[in-house]
């Protein structure tokens, strides 16, 4: 008997010791184990902060939307609820399996997102049989919209879905799975300003997933204000000037940086991401060999040709190989030993001087200056104007470019640099490259007598609520490019004639009561026609406004690019606009009734 009492005594201290384990010590997890299974926290996106041009019109805003969440936790089994989910959103069933069980392994209790932008029918049908699908809910969210289509989309850029590197990467900016970034232009580059702070809805949901009292609510903070330095009414002139034609257009203020329009076409529109871009869209944008989602105003890398030609200028005044009464004999082909070089004008300029060669851009007197001059020093005068360096424009993948040297070549071609690499680089070809915001530049630098201020396109970072700037980007002077004072003043004087001299290549930039500087430009292509170049600044005594037009395969930059630069220059200093004519057959897009030259190569192997 005694030994019967003592075993049930020690079986009701060893229940009463597993209980004290389990309601005293093990408290805090059970108690959090069961508010988990009974509380929901919902999550609540915050609306990304509003982009606005310099002038307050809206570039990116947000409107609502509805999307479809399951809680894996809450889904009991892979029967009946994903069953009748895989037919309402008619998806393979497998796939929401497979979704439920990688989420139920890390993060069961948080919401994953199925779909988004749900139409009233697929709403309602999802209400209809809400008590067939535990963990599954509809929530209303801020979606990203771009009112104004495909305008400065390279510029804006575009959001997606975090991946597993960028949640790696952000993993200190409270970013967390599901979260939708910016993955392009100043959509990811002020990413942090944008986003906002998310807040939640605390819910009581019942032992089948199903909700059933609101208990708390903390409300989303919507992101800051981003106010760009681009002008929407330039912006879409740029665009529309530029056409169905490929290249791209960046114009700016040389006194602060600041881009007032960047232009890449062909582009594309930003909206089209915003719900998750379809794999076949995706895969058709990716094989597009004009690759739309390049930026070709930063990364695009191309020969500058005769837009170069102010940089050796520069060098050979600079080291007093040629004066300004120097002159060369143009006959339209230049042999050097046994190689043909050939100028654009088949019957040559005759005689010519420095200044008449920027203006009518000869070719062949800069052949002859490019080897009187050396390379070391032609590479030293670019490396001074930023050529070969990114700009630092506030959009990530800007190229660097590249200016040549014989210490490049033999380290990467594993060749000797030879005379005719020289001759090359002189007029803006061969090896070398560039990106359009270089050479924007290299133009605002001679117009700021050497300054240049670093390009950028934020303005300002304002507060959503209060309206109050929290931010404002000042300039700031990148570099300043020596130049001797009497080079500069003959260089710009002569970059003025090169529009308003008869015989200037530049003369469709002329405007009417401003004095405008430039210098066009034609790069040959082994892929095809030449590259239109035409880069100005205006008015020259006072610059306001600098500009870059790239026409890829539009050949001589003169006829293509210089009129669209005009008529950008014209709005942005308050004149009329210049109406476009229609071409005629057998014109150039942009000017009508100018017979389209044949542009012509320089022929010949490097010696």
């Amino acid at each position: 008997m005694g030994f019967l009492l003592g075993l049930i005594t020690m079986a009701f201290a060893g229940i009463f010791l597993k209980l004290f384990y389990l309601q005293i010590l093990n408290y805090p997890f059970y108690r959090s184990l069961s508010d988990t299974n009974s509380l929901r926290l919902i999550p609540q996106r915050a609306p990304r902060g509003i982009i606005t041009d310099r002038n307050n019109e809206v570039l990116a805003t947000n409107r609502p939307t509805y999307s479809l969440f399951l809680v894996p936790a809450d889904v009991k089994a892979y029967g009946p609820s994903l069953q009748k989910l895989s037919e309402l959103l008619e998806e393979p069933l497998s796939s929401l399996e497979n979704l439920v069980e990688s989420r139920r392994q890390r993060r069961k209790f948080e919401p994953v997102r199925l779909q988004s932008h749900l139409d009233p029918d697929l709403i309602a049908r999802i209400e209809e049989n809400r008590v067939h699908l535990p963990g599954v809910y509809i929530q209303m969210e801020p979606e990203r919209y771009y009112p104004q289509g495909d305008l400065a989309s390279h510029v804006l850029g575009y959001i997606g879905e975090i991946n597993e590197d960028e949640l790696a990467r952000l993993r200190d900016s409270n970013h967390d799975e599901g979260d939708l970034i910016g993955k392009m232009g100043v959509e990811r580059t002020y990413d942090r300003a944008l986003k906002g702070e998310d807040g939640g809805v605390e819910v009581e949901v019942d032992a089948s997933g199903i909700q059933r009292r609101t208990l708390a609510y903390r409300e989303p903070v919507q992101g800051q204000t981003l106010k760009l330095s681009i002008d929407w009414k330039l912006q879409k002139l740029a665009e529309d000037l530029m056409g169905s034609q490929v290249g791209s257009i960046v114009v700016s203020n040389p006194q602060t940086g600041e881009v007032l329009a960047l232009v890449s076409r062909p582009n594309f529109d930003p909206n089209e991401f915003v719900s998750g871009i379809s794999y076949k869209d995706w895969n058709d944008l990716m094989k597009d060999k004009l690759h739309p989602l390049e930026d070709r105003a930063i990364n695009g890398l191309y020969p500058p040709g005769s837009i170069f030609k102010p940089i050796t200028a520069l060098a050979a005044l600079e080291d007093k190989v040629i004066d300004l009464n120097k002159v060369f004999l143009c006959t339209g082909i230049f042999w050097y030993k046994t190689w043909p070089y050939r100028c654009h004008n088949h019957a040559g300029h005759g005689w010519v001087n420095l200044e008449r060669a920027i203006i009518e851009s000869c070719d062949i007197f800069f052949n002859q200056v490019g080897l009187l001059v050396k390379v070391d020093k032609i590479y030293r005068v670019a490396r001074r104007f930023g050529l070969g360096s990114r700009t630092q424009i506030d959009l990530d993948s800007e190229a660097s470019g590249l200016v040549p040297n014989p210490r490049w070549k033999e380290s990467t071609q594993h060749m000797p640099w030879f005379p005719g690499d020289t001759i090359h680089l002189s007029i803006g070809q061969g090896y070398l490259l560039t990106t359009p915001i270089q050479m924007l530049d290299v133009i605002s630098g001679l117009a700021m007598d050497g300054k240049i201020f670093k390009p950028h396109l934020l303005y300002r970072i304002l507060d959503h609520n209060t309206g109050r700037t929290v931010f404002e980007d000042p300039p700031d002077l990148l570099r300043e490019a020596e130049i001797v004072p009497e080079d500069l003043a003959f260089l710009k004087a002569t970059l003025e004639k090169v529009v308003s001299s008869p015989h200037g290549t530049g003369k469709k930039a002329r405007i009417p009561g401003v004095r405008v500087a430039g210098k066009t430009g034609s790069a040959e292509n082994p892929y095809g026609d030449d590259h239109g170049w035409f880069m100005a600044y205006a008015p020259a005594e006072d610059p306001k406004v600098a500009v870059l037009v790239m026409v890829e395969n539009g050949g001589e930059g003169g006829i293509v690019a210089a009129p669209i630069a005009k008529r950008l220059m014209e709005l942005e200093l308050g004149q009329e606009v210049t109406p476009m004519e229609i071409p005629t057959p057998g014109t150039t897009p942009g000017e009508a009734g100018t017979p389209v030259p044949t542009p012509t190569a320089a022929k010949g192997a490097t010696p």
